[in-house]
């Protein structure tokens, strides 16, 4: 079978990319070793409940997510978050502190008073000429306190990482952009604020649907149906006078694709294996990319049987020594989608690994006891779910932006292999969207003459 483009993996990189280049009558077949698609992207029904498995909520934080959504005419499925999510917990000293924003964090019960005077002292600190973790550039900036208190917490719920772990560049590129050209985060924010125009043609708001985010993912499979190879495992590549050459195996039954573009959107270890006969340096480097594991427990509990839980949820500082990275309360965040109380509990990360080993009785009672003794929690949950990902976040360190400057440059020479995925570009649902649109583009200027991103997008 000849085709235009392969596409290996099916997650949602995968997925939109495709749907992209389809839209452009471009042919495509979209490789996926598991039996369905969606990668860490799915939903979990259960005694009445429905769980998003992976990104529990997703913010129209840019427009190719709004026009995805558009494009899939699923924009009128969307559910919005209540406003009271806004509301974000973090615990200290056994209690959950309400988190309040910028300025008002400076009345916040959430830092000491010396943490506060801190804060004044950071317009005065000179900029630092190297390259910084998170935790040396924070802790330089504004103290011990901001960094164990909101950095290390907020860290751990989004990458699941220690910040000490993580490259400022990668993670917080805007703030490092102030410093360098305004000598002060707290500069940088009041010139950005003084120069923004709200020019966005979208909402900035959390949403979902129904059957949870997977809806997205079910849509884009509709569209890409007869291009859909699951339970497909690639064998090999080898280039070819016609591009390159996939030998798959699908059910046990031996394939051969003819394709003249690649694109890989798979985890980058997955990408390095497929990638080594082909660019072995390149593989080797995107192999280093390390991964943080993720537990998600889901409980589901009788209405009225806990104590009101309000707002989005809760996260834990390290500095806690509790067991649990924090809890996301579902049904509060989502009233529409329940009738009791749903929350999602993560469990491990780059903090504490070794947790997600554990058996799916045990992460439930540990999830349970932590519960009882951070919310009050007493009651047995009327449903309970465990899933573990062993790799579940890609942890952008100080070498990432080095492994991404590699990546680019190997497409540029290349011209015929292309990457995608969370390890690049954004681990969240939003900048996967956009970076598999860019993707997409870039495809298509190397098979015929560049559209416009109006022409792509629509």
């Amino acid at each position: 079978m000849n085709i235009e483009v392969a596409v290996i993996g099916a997650g949602l990189a995968g997925l939109s990319a495709a749907y992209r280049l389809k839209q452009r009558r471009i042919s495509v077949a979209v490789i996926e070793a598991a039996s369905q698609v969606g990668g860490k992207v799915q939903s979990l029904s259960l005694n009445g409940f429905t769980f998003d498995v992976g990104p529990n909520t997703v913010l129209e934080s840019n427009e190719a997510i709004a026009r995805l959504v558009t494009d899939l005419e699923l924009r009128n499925d969307i559910i919005w978050a209540s406003a009271a999510a806004k509301a974000r917990y973090i615990l200290k000293r056994g209690k959950l502190v309400a988190l309040s924003p910028s300025p008002a964090l400076l009345f916040s019960p959430l830092l000491s008073l010396p943490a506060k005077w801190r804060l004044l002292k950071e317009p005065f600190i000179p900029p630092s000429q190297r390259q910084e973790t998170v935790a040396a550039f924070f802790e330089r900036r504004f103290g011990r306190e901001v960094l164990e208190y909101l950095i290390d917490p907020f860290l751990a719920g989004t990458f699941g990482a220690r910040p000490e772990d993580i490259a400022l560049e990668s993670a917080f590129p805007v703030l490092a952009a102030w410093e360098r050209q305004y000598g002060s985060v707290f500069r940088g924010a009041l010139q950005a604020r003084k120069g923004k125009k709200d020019t966005r043609r979208f909402s900035r708001k959390m949403f979902s649907f129904a059957g949870g985010f997977y809806e997205v993912i079910r849509r884009l499979s509709e569209k890409l149906l007869p291009e859909l190879w699951l339970s497909a495992q690639v064998q090999a590549i080898t280039r070819s006078t016609e591009g390159f050459r996939l030998s798959l195996i699908q059910k046990d039954k031996p394939q051969t694709l003819l394709a003249k573009r690649l694109l890989f959107a798979t985890p980058a270890s997955e990408t390095a294996k497929l990638l080594e006969p082909l660019a072995p340096d390149l593989a080797k480097r995107l192999a280093e990319i390390p991964y943080s594991p993720i537990a998600q427990v889901f409980l589901g509990y009788k209405s009225g049987s806990t104590p009101p839980l309000t707002g989005f949820g809760f996260l834990v500082p390290s500095i806690e020594r509790r067991k649990i990275l924090g809890a996301v309360f579902n049904h509060a965040i989502f009233p529409q989608r329940y009738n009791d109380v749903a929350l999602t509990v993560f469990i491990g990360g780059s903090r504490q690994p070794e947790l997600v080993a554990l058996s799916e009785a045990e992460l439930t009672a540990l999830a349970c006891t932590e519960l009882k003794e951070i919310l009050g929690i007493s009651a047995t949950p009327i449903a309970s779910a465990v899933v573990s990902w062993p790799a579940a976040i890609p942890q952008y360190g100080l070498s990432h932006s080095e492994i991404l400057k590699a990546v680019a440059e190997y497409e540029q020479r290349c011209g015929e292999v292309f990457f995608a995925g969370n390890w690049r570009g954004g681990i969240s649902v939003p900048d996967t969207v956009r970076q598999a649109e860019e993707v997409a583009q870039a495809i298509l200027r190397t098979l015929a003459p560049a559209p416009s991103t109006h022409q792509l997008a629509h």
